[in-house]
């Protein structure tokens, strides 16, 4: 395998095991957001210059590169500030198709960002929510709208999306897909949904960027529901006509720096290729979980091969165990992940994540294990 940390210089100070929360920027993105700043920093809505006319242009290009490697079309691409904001406003405008008695069909893996705003909807509908993590058996004909994630950030579930989207088509189901883990390690689709939303941060890419995919049959019937500069054609007294296609979803000024960055994230994976990163994360999980197996009083619910690994050491807290790995400058993730179900599907309070990235190698996996089995281990916490 070749070791890629040198495109990575925060990973020359810790052990990073925390990907599944925010993965680590290559040199050529960090360097990329820098060349924004010090050579174009000038508005998109300024073409009235060289710059911004330049400007313009690479964002376009950047538009076109994201729609590629999601199987979409560049105007069917709306930039936000992340997963969260982009599921925001795809539920939101999509509630008015929502009628009382309608169902709205989770998994109960999902993060709370995919979860709290359609309990909310459905409250105020009158619209009854329904939780399966086989999510293609709850599909019925009172089912309007399906909203899940490709993978997700605890137990990692295999989901049958060609099915889904065939049955969801047969009874004129929305189908959401938050592809926020899955989008750096597996094929990300469009055509297989409605829409879909990640973040550029799980990406390779630069914090505050997301992008929010609908296709552009439903993006023509939708009305904004954040509204400011950049989206209308014309305002008069009384009336406002807003401009056709993703403009009039995307108000204010773009993070553009975060695009070019995101842009340079899009390239470092092409040059890699998904087959790759995934061939090696299972590699590296397989590893790893031959290694944690062997560590007394280990629970570990995860299955062997997945890149997200959650297990608990028996008799000590999952927070005390990830505080006394980070005094030896191994980061790692307790808690439920915002993911409010897991306590009650796995029983458990608390966990403990280790989720992997294609940066990761052996070695990071051997110290963890070398510093969880130290004798003063038992004596932190």
């Amino acid at each position: 395998m070749t070791n890629f940390k040198n495109n990575f210089p925060f990973l020359n100070k810790v052990t990073y095991l925390d990907s599944a929360a925010m993965m680590q920027k290559p040199l050529s993105v960090i360097k990329k957001i820098s060349d924004f700043y010090l050579n174009s920093a000038i508005n998109i809505h300024s073409q009235n210059s060289k710059i911004g006319y330049e400007n313009s242009d690479k964002i376009g290009k950047i538009r076109e590169k994201i729609a590629r490697f999601i199987n979409a079309e560049s105007e069917e691409i709306i930039f936000n500030s992340g997963t969260t904001e982009a599921i925001n406003l795809f539920a939101n405008m999509i509630k008015k198709f929502l009628k009382k008695g309608d169902q709205i069909l989770l998994s109960p893996l999902n993060h709370s960002s995919n979860l709290i705003i359609w309990i909310k909807i459905a409250a105020k509908i009158g619209a009854e929510i329904i939780y399966s993590k086989k999510i293609i058996d709850k599909i019925s004909p009172k089912t309007k709208i399906i909203a899940f994630s490709q993978t997700n950030n605890s137990i990692l579930v295999n989901l049958n999306l060609v099915e889904i989207w065939k049955k969801a088509v047969k009874y004129d189901a929305f189908v959401f897909n938050d592809a926020t883990q899955a989008i750096n390690y597996q094929k990300v689709s469009l055509k297989l949904c409605h829409g879909l939303a990640f973040s550029s941060n799980k990406f390779y890419g630069p914090t505050g960027l997301g992008v929010l995919a609908i296709k552009k049959e439903l993006l023509n019937k939708l009305e904004p529901v954040k509204f400011g500069g950049g989206t209308v054609a014309e305002i008069s007294s009384k009336n406002i006509v807003y401009y056709n296609g993703y403009r009039k979803f995307e108000a204010g000024t773009l993070n553009l720096a975060a695009i070019w960055g995101l842009g340079a994230a899009v390239d470092f994976i092409n040059a890699i290729g998904i087959k790759k990163i995934a061939k090696k994360l299972q590699v590296l999980s397989i590893y790893l979980y031959e290694k944690l197996e062997k560590i007394e009083k280990i629970e570990i619910f995860s299955k062997k091969g997945n890149h997200i690994i959650i297990f608990n050491i028996k008799e000590f807290n999952a927070s005390d165990v990830v505080s006394y790995l980070g005094n030896n400058n191994i980061y790692v993730r307790s808690g439920t992940f915002c993911v409010p179900f897991l306590e009650k599907i796995l029983k458990k309070r608390s966990f403990i994540r280790v989720s992997l990235a294609f940066y990761n190698d052996f070695n990071d996996i051997d110290r963890l294990i070398s510093v969880l089995e130290k004798k003063e281990f038992l004596n932190f916490v």
